[in-house]
């Protein structure tokens, strides 16, 4: 989030580009699958993005900017100057920032997001690592599974003159 830059937004496109973290005021290349990934701009982001743009992109620098107008050092920054009065504010018990990654991963796969996309979004190597930690929250129903194929196996063996293929 602090190494977010308005170079690595596209609100033409409703994408960010993921290129850099910063730790301890450094630059570095993000820790995930790959030097560089795109996540979707999602609607409900998008106000708070333009609101965030007024305060700081007309000064062509990092997104998240301190009092000063400089980059944050680390979240740390973040967490002892906004972070916790804000949830003391709103009656919620402490919790890291890091806990809202995992809250939006759960939050999309309980209404049925595609494990694919938040697997992406949440910058994961593959879709196993995602599953292993959040299968608990896949929306699984009471859904006979593979009924579509009973339906297209027995039209197409109807139509077949040769039925020895049916089981």
């Amino acid at each position: 989030m602090i190494g977010l830059k308005w170079s690595d937004i596209d609100f033409f496109k409703s994408e960010i580009n993921v290129m850099r973290t910063r730790r301890m005021g450094i630059e570095n290349k993000p820790k995930t699958k790959s030097s560089k990934r795109t996540i979707e701009i999602l609607d409900p982001l998008k106000p708070y993005l333009q609101s965030q743009y007024e305060l700081t992109g007309s000064k062509n620098s990092y997104v998240f900017l301190n009092q000063d107008d400089k980059p944050f050092y680390d979240i740390k920054s973040i967490r002892d100057y906004a972070w916790r009065k804000t949830i003391k504010a709103c009656g919620i018990e402490y919790r890291t920032i890091y806990i809202t990654r995992h809250s939006f991963a759960t939050m999309m796969l309980e209404n049925g997001e595609d494990i694919l996309w938040v697997s992406n979004t949440l910058g994961h190597k593959n879709s196993s690592i995602t599953y292993e930690v959040y299968a608990r929250y896949i929306k699984s129903d009471d859904k006979k599974r593979g009924s579509f194929l009973a339906k297209g196996l027995s039209s197409k063996v109807e139509s077949q003159d040769d039925k020895r293929f049916v089981a």
